[in-house]
C-alpha cells in the first residue's frame, strides 16, 4: 500500500504531504458531500492497517528528494482516526523528519469522545476536526454516522480535546444549502463553538464534486453566518456565482504544481488530489490542447509531465 501522497497544494495549508492510514473508504461517516464517494464500510471498529516499516521506508524516499512541504497532513480516503496507534504514526513521522514539518490531523471528529483516541492525537501540531450540524437534525441529515455515533458524543468530544490537547485547532464547517446555513442554526454553532473554543472556525463549501445532489449557500448568507460566529471565522471556500468555474482553473493549477514536481499517471493524481478519475481526464486533455502538459509511455504506462 502507497500510505502517502503529493505534496499537493492546499487551499489552507500551502503545500501538504498527504498521509492515507485506512483501506479506501472506510470511515464513521458517509457525508452527502464526500469528494471520494460512498462510504464501503461504516464502522467505528479500530485496527492498525499499516506496515510500519514499509511507512518509514516510503517517507524516507519522499523526504531523500526535499520537496516543498508545508505540513504532513494525516488524513486519506477515510476517517484517520480509526487507525490505532495514531500516536506511533505521528511520532515515526517527526522522528524521521526531524521534526522540520508540522504534523495535522483532519478528522470528521466522531471517535474523539473516546480518551484513547484523543491520548494518541496529543503529539500532533494542528488538528482540524469537522463539525458540519449545529442540531442533531442537520448532523445526522449531513454526515449520516455509524449507528452508535451521537451528536452529542461528537460535540463532548470536542470540548475534551480542546482541555487537552496544547495545539492549534481549526474547526471546519461544511456549509450545505438548505441544511446548515440558516441564520438560526449559525447562532447554534456560535454557542457550540463557545463551548468547544477553536483556534479558528473554518467556513467551507463543497466545491469539489462527491456525485450528491447539494447546493450551496449563497455569497450574503455564507458572509451573515461568519458575522454571527464572530471574528475567529474565516472563508475558506470558493462560493457564489463563479465557484464552479474557479474550482476548474483551481484543478488545472493544481495538476500543473504537481506534475512540475514529479510526472504522474492518472491514478497517482487522483490520488493526490482526491479528484474523480473521469473529471480529471477532461481536465487533462484540456491542458494538452494548451499544450501546457504532454503524454509519455513509461513501462508501459501513461504518464503526464509538465511540457
Amino acid at each position: 500500500m502507497n500510505y502517502f501522497y503529493g505534496p499537493v497544494p492546499s487551499r489552507r495549508l500551502g503545500f501538504s504531504l498527504g498521509v492515507n492510514l485506512t483501506p479506501n473508504k472506510l470511515c464513521t461517516f458517509n457525508c452527502i458531500y464526500c469528494q471520494i464517494g460512498k462510504t464501503s464500510k461504516l464502522t467505528v471498529k479500530r485496527f492498525s492497517y499499516v506496515d510500519m516499516a514499509s511507512f518509514k521506508r516510503q517517507l524516507e524516499e519522499i523526504i531523500r528528494k526535499k520537496p516543498r512541504i508545508d505540513y504532513i497532513s494525516i488524513s486519506g480516503s477515510g476517517e484517520p482516526t480509526l487507525h490505532k496507534k495514531l500516536d506511533l504514526i505521528i511520532d515515526t513521522i517527526k522522528t524521521i523528519t526531524k521534526n522540520k514539518y508540522p504534523v495535522v490531523v483532519i478528522t470528521n471528529s466522531s471517535l474523539l469522545y473516546d480518551k484513547e483516541v484523543r491520548h494518541e492525537l496529543l503529539s500532533a501540531d494542528l488538528i482540524v476536526p469537522s463539525l458540519d450540524g449545529a442540531t442533531k437534525k442537520s448532523f445526522i441529515k449531513i454526515d449520516k454516522p455509524q449507528k452508535s455515533i451521537t451528536f452529542e458524543k461528537t460535540i463532548n468530544g470536542l470540548i475534551d480535546l480542546r482541555k487537552e490537547f496544547k495545539g492549534k485547532i481549526w474547526l471546519e464547517i461544511m456549509l450545505i444549502g438548505g441544511i446548515n446555513d440558516s441564520l438560526s442554526e449559525a447562532r447554534k454553532f456560535k454557542a457550540l463553538i463557545k463551548k468547544i473554543n477553536p483556534d479558528k472556525v473554518q467556513l467551507n463549501l463543497p466545491v469539489r464534486p462527491s456525485g450528491a445532489k447539494i447546493t450551496f449557500p449563497d455569497f450574503a448568507r455564507v458572509k451573515a453566518i461568519k458575522k454571527i460566529i464572530g471574528t475567529r471565522a474565516e472563508i475558506v471556500s470558493l462560493f457564489y456565482k463563479q465557484a464552479q468555474k474557479k474550482f476548474s482553473q483551481s484543478i488545472e493549477q493544481d495538476i500543473i504544481k504537481y506534475l512540475k514536481i514529479r510526472p504522474a499517471t492518472l491514478t497517482d493524481l487522483a490520488k493526490s488530489l482526491g479528484q474523480d478519475k473521469a473529471y480529471l481526464e477532461k481536465q487533462l486533455k484540456a491542458l494538452m490542447v494548451k499544450k501546457i502538459i504532454k503524454e509519455k509511455n513509461h513501462h508501459n504506462k501513461k504518464h503526464f509531465i509538465y511540457d
